[in-house]
């Protein structure tokens, strides 16, 4: 039976490390937003219909989502222009090479643990916004004309979840490559990396754009990385049309909810159908060159 003591030991390493920004961060956030939420809405009642219990957790996971996604965005850029690297500090090197794994090996699980773990455990805050909302509900129960049930609730969070799974996995491949561009320059300038990031795609764009002879008008660089940034889907409103929901729902909720729960499903399918799988596939070839001259580098220059 293969040995996965190693791996596991590589992921858990990196989640520990980063507790910090994957556990206290989010906690403190989720905290003050139950909190903040709870008071404006016992100082500030509104009237609602009957409908807005419903609307309000569905807005609350939605709202959740974005914001932890760019959350999720911003903390993996540092994550990625620290990981390759960081283990240089106090001979932490010298212990990964004493361990029976290479380095590809090794760069490989910080891949993945960035790129598919802190994601889930994102989406696992997400979650924990929607449960708070929940409860803001019913703090502020007496301002809703009826009461979302616990079971319309869970059954709405489970669908919400599923979705929003696929969207972390999808986007996480898609802007795999940026993440290990940002890595392979910290394997080569540690810190540094952050600023080449952005310094060597501009320098190259002025460049292309001098020798072009066309008063910087032009630069086929510079629209292949903002395609690549953008136009993830096919159609652009493959996405957007994932946001039209029917949030009409009967007291009971449960007829209204097996339309919404299609609804999604069916939203989920076009996305997926709409991904520019081809250029996604074609990322992933790029990210895996990138982390094969990361780890091939700290394996021959690098000794800890």
């Amino acid at each position: 039976m293969m040995n996965l003591k190693p791996e596991l030991a590589i992921i858990k390493k990196e989640i520990l490390e980063h507790k910090g920004g994957l556990f206290y961060a989010p906690a403190i956030l989720s905290i003050l937003f139950f909190v903040l939420v709870s008071l404006a809405g016992l100082l500030e009642p509104s009237s609602t219909d009957p409908d807005d219990s419903h609307k309000l957790f569905i807005f609350a996971f939605g709202a959740g989502a974005v914001f932890y996604i760019m959350y999720t965005v911003i903390t993996l850029f540092f994550y990625y222009a620290d990981a390759f690297c960081s283990d240089r500090k106090n001979n932490g090197l010298l212990f990964w090479k004493s361990l029976p794994i290479s380095d590809l090996k090794i760069l490989s699980l910080k891949f993945f643990t960035g790129t598919f773990i802190f994601p889930i455990i994102m989406l696992g805050w997400i979650i924990v916004g929607a449960i708070l909302a929940y409860f803001v509900g019913l703090i502020n129960f007496v301002h809703f004309e009826s009461i979302l049930m616990p079971w319309t609730a869970i059954a709405t969070l489970l669908n919400l979840s599923v979705h929003f799974i696929v969207i972390f996995i999808v986007g996480s491949l898609w802007y795999a490559p940026f993440y290990a561009w940002v890595a392979l320059l910290s394997v080569f300038f540690k810190k540094w990396s952050i600023a080449l990031a952005f310094v060597i795609p501009v320098v190259l764009i002025i460049i292309e754009q001098i020798f072009n002879f066309d008063g910087f008008e032009s630069s086929m660089l510079a629209d292949f990385l903002g395609n690549r940034l953008t136009e993830m889907f096919v159609e652009h409103g493959a996405h957007e049309n994932v946001k039209n929901y029917d949030f009409d729902f009967d007291k009971d909720g449960f007829d209204k909810y097996t339309e919404f729960s299609k609804t999604l499903t069916a939203k989920t399918f076009e996305m997926l159908m709409n991904v520019r799988w081809t250029s996604l596939v074609g990322g992933l070839v790029v990210s895996g060159v990138f982390i094969y001259v990361s780890a091939e580098y700290r394996k021959r220059f690098i000794e800890g």
